[in-house]
């Protein structure tokens, strides 16, 4: 894998390295550094090197096979992950050095790869396996490529989106993996023993799979309709299993916290799920008993507090000490119809409340920088020109998201109430006050300021604001490539998402003001959600001088924005999201390793921190 500096730990690799070992493989995680393929491919002498991997990261790896197989041609290079899930043509892009792709959960495949490569067989007879052998039986090819012919394609004629998209035909992907309690235990010891991860003290893991919502900015729907008809989309561990779990994580690791990185935690409002929560809350506290921190939505929340389920006060009891409800986007017209969050704001900030009362702390994502229709003033001269591309939006919405809006109705109403010229003011106010309900702003930055507020008066203990990336297989990257605000590339997306906008329609000068809000918003949930009424006091005044601030391009404000956004963070994450028990030591390494990395977040590439790393195999030697 390679160290972007995540502080979660990759699970993925743990399973399906701990699957590997339980049929008697030898396993080692190599963490791409200077030099390290060669030195990994010298010492270990891998027989498969097996990659997974987001959109934004997948050059790096593609690089890294291409290189091992330079030095030792017989190793077998396996893509996994979202990228690849979404990519498979990437098979045929890069021949000289991906022998194989898994498309999807490679729980069960994985297995049967390794017996077949053991075997001294590809496995291309294998669902959810691309491989150079069966590219044109599983993938659906578009009807110009019939042509194209593996490993001729290094004159460059071909156009870099050519290839994406290929996608898998129906049948070649598996059913779910159904019965979680059949895995073996995460190899923890993968990363745990000689990584920056021993001493972090938090552990995360997983109750759940599955997502059954349509949020346009997630690869979720993409994934569902991957499997679609293949199996249910929510499964979980049995109670006891995922205890079990838990107390051989404490035994064997210093372990103070757990997070657990569902999607949305169970439950979710069925019996079944309900009755699993109720397990849950009365086993965790008596054979676990550490506090934790949980993924959920507001929608959740409230529906099964509804039915008479206060799931927060519930979790609170077995231990709960902070929660992630994402909220995404504050302004209306982006939170229904542009990413599709299919809950209401008034159930956003009824969730929040219900926190808040309880005494537990928020932690929301908020999304910035997502395109939205410019919603144009009533005395601009091109007023008719710019309606005519918020109607077009309208339509590219319609057909992207399926999302229904009346607007050409109340256009045609407008035109009956005003019919003629001297009407033309009446009729503009009439439409910009309708387009205004709706959530549509007049500039950008109105719109993104409009979120930050939003998500402040929710009281959140720490928020965090995240730039939009439009990453592949999301409704959200439909929408930006429709309006012609992203061209495809997706290799120039950063691995961060706290970066400038990589979008078009946001002038330089906007980027920088977005930049500069997601900076200045966490700093300031620092005011907004504190338990102290004297600092409580503050937020106003702070919002009030700093929002003013956030439109500067002056570099040494900018950096200011980041020192205060880095140090509030740190002080955010230990004493009120993760609030874990710390010698003064442990404090100063928690913060340097914070420092690290929002550093690294705000630049391209990553700097190496230490000339000499421990260990060559060391996720990211002293820091991750």
């Amino acid at each position: 894998m390679r160290d972007d500096g995540d502080m979660t730990e990759p699970m993925n690799q743990m399973l399906l390295s701990a699957l590997a070992r339980q049929r008697g493989h030898e396993t080692q995680m190599l963490v791409l550094q200077d030099r390290s393929v060669k030195d990994a491919v010298s010492s270990f002498r891998p027989d498969v090197m097996a990659f997974s991997c987001i959109t934004g990261n997948q050059r790096t790896y593609i690089n890294a096979a291409a290189e091992a197989k330079n030095i030792k041609r017989s190793i077998i290079t396996a893509f996994g992950g979202p990228h690849f899930t979404y990519f498979p043509g990437e098979m045929m892009r890069h021949p000289e050095a991906m022998d194989l792709i898994c498309v999807g959960e490679g729980d069960d495949a994985w297995l049967e790869i390794l017996a077949e490569l053991e075997a001294g067989r590809m496995p291309d007879q294998i669902q959810n396996v691309v491989t150079k052998e069966n590219v044109y039986k599983v993938l659906e090819i578009p009807a110009d490529s019939r042509k194209v012919q593996l490993g001729l394609i290094s004159d460059g004629s071909k156009d870099e989106k050519y290839f994406d998209a290929f996608t898998m035909k129906r049948g070649i992907v598996r059913s779910r993996k159904v019965d979680l309690d059949t895995l073996p235990f995460l190899d923890r010891g993968l990363v745990y023993d000689s990584t920056a991860f021993r001493k972090r003290f938090k552990r995360t893991h997983m109750a759940s799979r599955g997502c059954p919502f349509r949020c346009a900015y997630c690869f979720e729907p993409q994934f569902n309709d991957l499997y679609k008809g293949l199996g249910r989309v929510r499964q979980y561990y049995g109670v006891d299993r995922f205890l079990e779990e838990l107390k051989y994580v404490m035994k064997n690791w210093d372990t103070r916290y757990f997070k657990f990185y569902d999607d949305v935690f169970p439950p979710f409002p069925s019996p079944d799920e309900v009755a699993w929560h109720e397990e849950f809350c009365s086993k965790y506290p008596v054979r676990v008993g550490l506090p934790f921190h949980i993924l959920t939505r507001c929608d959740n929340v409230m529906k099964l507090h509804e039915k008479g389920v206060n799931v927060i006060r519930d979790w609170k009891k077995a231990g709960l000490a902070s929660l992630t409800m994402s909220i995404e986007s504050g302004n209306q017209f982006i939170h229904d119809h542009v990413i599709v969050r299919d809950m209401s704001q008034e159930q956003v900030k009824a969730a929040f409340a219900i926190a808040y009362a309880e005494g537990v702390y928020t932690f929301p994502n908020t999304i910035v920088g997502i395109p939205s229709p410019i919603l144009p003033r009533e005395d601009d001269p091109h007023f008719d020109e710019k309606l005519a591309l918020v109607k077009r939006d309208l339509g590219i919405l319609k057909t992207v998201n399926g999302t229904r809006m009346d607007f050409d109705e109340a256009l045609k109403l407008n035109q009956t109430w005003f019919p003629n010229e001297k009407s033309t003011a009446l009729r503009r106010r009439s439409t910009v006050q309708f387009l205004g309900n709706m959530g549509l702003r007049h500039d950008n930055i109105a719109t993104n300021v409009e979120s930050v507020m939003f998500t402040l008066k929710c009281k959140p203990g720490f928020a965090e604001f995240l730039t939009l990336f439009p990453y592949p297989g999301t409704k959200a990257t439909d929408w930006c490539e429709a309006r012609g605000d992203f061209d495809g590339d997706f290799a120039k997306l950063h691995a961060s998402y706290q970066t400038k906008s990589p979008l078009s329609c946001f002038s330089e000068e906007e980027k920088e003001v977005i930049q500069n809000l997601t900076l200045i918003g966490t700093f300031l949930t620092l005011f907004w959600g504190s338990r102290n009424r004297f600092i409580q006091r503050l937020a106003r005044p702070m919002t009030s001088v700093l929002m003013g601030m956030s439109s500067t391009r002056n570099k040494r404000l900018q950096a200011l924005f980041l020192w205060l956004y880095t140090v509030s963070k740190g002080y955010m994450h230990r004493t009120r999201i993760y609030p874990i028990r710390y010698s003064f030591r442990e404090k100063i390494r928690f913060y340097l390793e914070m420092i690290q990395l929002d550093l690294w977040k705000q630049r391209k590439e990553r700097r190496r921190l230490v000339k000499r790393p421990d260990r060559k195999l060391a996720l990211g030697g002293p820091v991750s």
